[in-house]
């Protein structure tokens, strides 16, 4: 090896420690940005490939708009409890597989919560 090899690959093995160090920054920042998107653009009835597909929001288009709207406002709670948390791993003060359950809790809880809301909003649909 030499000496141009061994500096690269120590310059490749601490920005990938810096990548994995800050993951949890980058998800929450990620999704505030995309929950932002979301609410500014909101996507068009039907559209699975942008915004967020279930059972309530294909109903109609207006409980699709609503849906969007709650689910935008949801993913960005979710992306600032996660920049939070990436906060507080950098510290190791939170064991790194708590991020994991976090999300998935957090992502059920989101859409329980969105799909109460809009039955209450719209009972007869």
């Amino acid at each position: 090896m030499t000496i141009h090899e061994l500096c690269i690959g120590k310059w490749w093995s601490s920005k990938s420690k810096l990548f994995i160090m800050n993951i949890e920054i980058i998800v929450g920042l990620f999704l505030m940005l995309i929950a932002t998107f979301t609410f500014i653009f909101p996507p068009k009835f039907g559209n699975v490939y942008y915004g967020v597909t279930t059972k309530w929001t294909l109903k109609n288009e207006t409980v699709w708009a609503a849906g969007q709207k709650l689910f935008a406002v949801s993913m960005s709670i979710i992306g600032l409890i996660f920049f939070i948390v990436g906060e507080l791993r950098l510290r190791q003060t939170i064991l790194p597989f708590s991020t994991i359950l976090l999300l998935i809790g957090l992502w059920t809880l989101s859409k329980y919560f969105v799909h109460k809301i809009l039955e209450r909003k719209y009972p007869g649909i």
